[in-house]
């Protein structure tokens, strides 16, 4: 019953009623608290949970952390050990050439040189032309120049300074029976005591028979 003169209030309404009897669900970093809704509590004591779950949260943000930084460096590790293990290895050799094939040297047979002692012969020969002596005293005088030790000869006595050669060449002796002279080349030859007792230049072909001695 109320006094008279005070306005009744209205009494809550059931939807009201309902709301209110339903429990305060919290939901932290840790996971959802469940609060009764006729649990008495305090501003105090809710401001700690809320601490409490911001602790959790920090501590897993710091751990994940710590375990990122943790790999990275492992990763760092692992990469400077390949590096260094790549530097030491070995250069791979590189492949073996081929030796080259032996050069096929061809043997080139220089011609002979004309001999030295047939030089100053044919020189001492081409001298002598115009000159008044017989046929041994020029070919006598050839050889000496060239180094020899000639006596007074008679033609036959020529063959002792060197050997029989089947074909002439520039000096060589040629000799026949009674005569001796030297072989020049292009077939001709340089005779003394040749038409009288002149030195003279000739075809071979004047001395029919001939032998050639090519003086040693």
């Amino acid at each position: 019953m109320l006094a008279a003169g005070i306005p009744a209030q209205a009494a809550p309404s059931t939807e009201r009623q309902a709301l209110e009897a339903l429990p305060l669900n919290i939901v932290t970093g840790g996971g959802a608290l469940s609060v009764p809704a006729d649990a008495p509590f305090q501003l105090a004591g809710l401001e700690q949970v809320v601490s409490e779950s911001g602790a959790v949260e920090r501590a897993a943000a710091e751990q994940a952390a710590a375990e990122q930084a943790a790999a990275e460096q492992a990763a760092a590790v692992a990469a400077e050990r390949t590096a260094v293990q790549q530097a030491a290895a070995p250069a791979p050799a590189a492949p073996a050439q081929a030796a080259p094939a032996p050069a096929v040297e061809v043997a080139v047979q220089a011609a002979p040189a004309a001999s030295a002692v047939a030089d100053i012969l044919v020189g001492s020969a081409y001298s002598q032309i115009g000159v008044a002596q017989d046929c041994t005293a020029m070919v006598e005088k050839a050889l000496r120049a060239a180094g020899k030790s000639v006596g007074d000869l008679a033609p036959a006595q020529f063959y002792a300074y060197g050997s029989v050669v089947g074909s002439p060449m520039p000096g060589d002796l040629v000799i026949t029976p009674g005569h001796v002279a030297i072989y020049v080349g292009n077939g001709q030859v340089i005779s003394g005591g040749f038409n009288g007792f002149n030195t003279a230049l000739h075809n071979l072909s004047d001395l029919p028979g001939a032998s050639f001695v090519r003086v040693s």
